[in-house]
């Protein structure tokens, strides 16, 4: 990876397994790009946690209950509701797998680890 001078290089890069918790709702942005939207659960040492994720693009998305592997961003996203402008940090998806696909989740991971050993 190169970089422009004076920009420190960062990696933004989530893997995220667990469970779909809520039924994607897909909506059509004022600029016609579909996005959809359901949130997942992950169990940590800290107790029971709820990501909210995205999906642009026409997309498969994934049925409530099914486990899936993740691979994305996280992205802060500003939007307005009613007179206030609002923020929602969120999940940005590159890849959603099924776990039960568990070579194609293992090459995606593998990407990912990739992408940041050419950091060090």
């Amino acid at each position: 990876m190169k970089s422009e001078p004076g920009i420190d290089i960062g990696v933004n890069a989530v893997v995220l397994v667990g469970q779909v918790s809520s039924a994607a709702v897909t909506r059509e942005l004022a600029n016609g790009e579909i996005v959809s939207s359901f949130d997942i659960v992950t169990h940590t040492e800290n107790g029971r946690v709820s990501v909210p994720v995205s999906m642009q693009g026409e997309q498969e998305v994934p049925e409530c209950d099914t486990q899936v592997c993740v691979i994305g961003f996280v992205r802060r996203r500003f939007f307005r509701s009613g007179s206030r402008v609002e923020s929602r940090t969120e999940v940005v998806t590159s890849e959603v797998i099924p776990m039960r696909r568990k070579a194609q989740v293992r090459r995606a991971i593998s990407r990912v680890v990739e992408n940041f050993s050419t950091l060090i």
